[in-house]
This record gives C-alpha cells, sequence and structure tokens, in this order.
C-alpha cells in the first residue's frame, strides 16, 4: 500500500486528491450535497476569505464551511444545486485560491502537500514548514479533534523513557510522525535535580538511535531548566542525517542528546 492510500482509511481512492502546494494554482475541487469534503493543510490556517461560503447556515450560503480557528483544516458542504464557491486561504503569509464547484461525485478528501510542482525543489525542511509541523503536534497534545479520516496522516505516541544525565533527565513524553513529510516531532521534558539552573543549547539538541545520530532540524526551546523545574522541548527530526527518507517509527528506542556545560 502506498504513503497516499494510507492517508485516508475508509475512503474510495477516487474520493480523495492530493496537490503540491502552490500559490500560482487555482484548485478546483467537487462538493455536492450529501456528504462533505475536508481539505488539510501542511500547517494551520491563518485567515479564510471567502465567496457564496459561509459558517451559518441561517446566511442561506451555497457553501456551508466548519472550521476551528487554528487548526489545519476545513470541511465544506454544498447546499444548494449547482452552485458554486470560491475560499482565498492565507497560509504562512502566501494565499491560496480554491474554487468550489457541484459534482455527482464529490472529492471527500483533499490533502495538500508540501512538495513541489514538477521541476521544483524539494521545500520539506524550510523553518516555516517545520515550524507548522510543531505546531501540529502540539494540537495533537492538546487533544484537538481530527477531521474524520485523517489519522492515518500522522501516527502519535506517549512516552515516558528517560535519557539520564548528571543534574537533569530527559524525559521523552510524545512522538508525533508525518509521514508525508518524513517528519517526527518529539516532545520532551528536561527534568532538573540540581539547586541551580541548568544551562543548555537549544541547538544542539538532538536524537540518538543505536549509533546513528539525527540532530534537530528545528528546534524549540529556552535553553534553561530551572531549579528542581521543568523545561520543554519540542525538536524536529525531518529525514535521514545523510538526505533521503529515514522512515522511523514513533516506537524506535530513542535516547535525547542535550549538551550542557
Amino acid at each position: 500500500m502506498t504513503v497516499l492510500a494510507l492517508l485516508m482509511i475508509g475512503v474510495r481512492a477516487s474520493d480523495f486528491r492530493t496537490f503540491p502546494l502552490d500559490e500560482r494554482s487555482l484548485y478546483t475541487i467537487r462538493l455536492n450535497r450529501e456528504e462533505p469534503t475536508t481539505c488539510v493543510f501542511p500547517a494551520p490556517i491563518k485567515a479564510i476569505v471567502g465567496a457564496n461560503v459561509s459558517v451559518k447556515a441561517e446566511d442561506n450560503p451555497a457553501v456551508l464551511l466548519s472550521h476551528e480557528p487554528g487548526t489545519d483544516y476545513f470541511s465544506v458542504r454544498l447546499l444548494k444545486e449547482n452552485a458554486t464557491g470560491a475560499l482565498n486561504i492565507v497560509l504562512r503569509g502566501k494565499v491560496y485560491v480554491l474554487a468550489f464547484v457541484a459534482a455527482p461525485s464529490p472529492d471527500r478528501a483533499v490533502v495538500f502537500l508540501d512538495e513541489p510542482v514538477a521541476g521544483g525543489t524539494p521545500r520539506r525542511n524550510e523553518p516555516e514548514i517545520l515550524r507548522g509541523l510543531v505546531e501540529r503536534a502540539k494540537q495533537l497534545d492538546r487533544g484537538a479533534e481530527q477531521p474524520a479520516g485523517m489519522s492515518s496522516r500522522f501516527e502519535r505516541v506517549e512516552r515516558s523513557d528517560a535519557t539520564a544525565y548528571r543534574t537533569f533527565n530527559a524525559v521523552i513524553a510524545s512522538v508525533v510522525r508525518f509521514e508525508a513529510e518524513d517528519a517526527l516531532v518529539f516532545r520532551i521534558r528536561l527534568e532538573s535535580t540540581s539547586d541551580v539552573a541548568v544551562p543548555y543549547d537549544p541547538q544542539g539538541v538532538a536524537i540518538r538511535l543505536g549509533r546513528e545520530f539525527f540532530p534537530g532540524a528545528y528546534v524549540e526551546a529556552s535553553g534553561a531548566i530551572p531549579p528542581r523545574g521543568s523545561s520543554q522541548v519540542y525538536l524536529v527530526v525531518a529525514g535521514a542525517p545523510r538526505g533521503g527518507r529515514a522512515n522511523l517509527s514513533v516506537k524506535e528506542p530513542f535516547t535525547v542528546i542535550v549538551p550542557y556545560p
């Protein structure tokens, strides 16, 4: 089974589509009145501007929109026969244009991926993309509801394995794998056993698996652990250290490398 086939368990392959995200493109999405269509983006949506689209059914719009602010997806459904609608999606400082048309067989799910158009350059390691993965992992940590059929886009486990240091412990609290990006987002809790603050180098935090070291492609960390307290780190590992996909599982026996004085 391919990655794309895994994206939508329980939905016929003809009912879902994937697109490389490109602000120069116009995306036409098929809707009908009987079934919702869910659109998923690679980062939280900043803003939505629509025509003939509303979140309120009492407005009698052509297209009904359902969206929770701060999430990376929305759902739409046609309310009027043979109607059309449009949305401009503001994402990471760019605008993406979607057009909705009526069709007997709707697109049940549309997944926009951080992949290049033909002849383009892969963008997986751009900082804004990695930052978006961290935001999506935070949503999962908060228990934010995910759209139906989308759980196979990611895999998440909670863990409690610790790497012991002289004055603190580095505990892997959770790991999220994003399949399309071949990336793992680690939530790491640094717990101090010292009566004084413990500084560390955020940019040097890394993951070790056996003899292989995976440096952080993106890190969110304070750089210090308070006395007898804790500090949280979000670390993204994207791909293999020497290039290509790593295809790491969230259940690997990872240890955490934390450089400190």
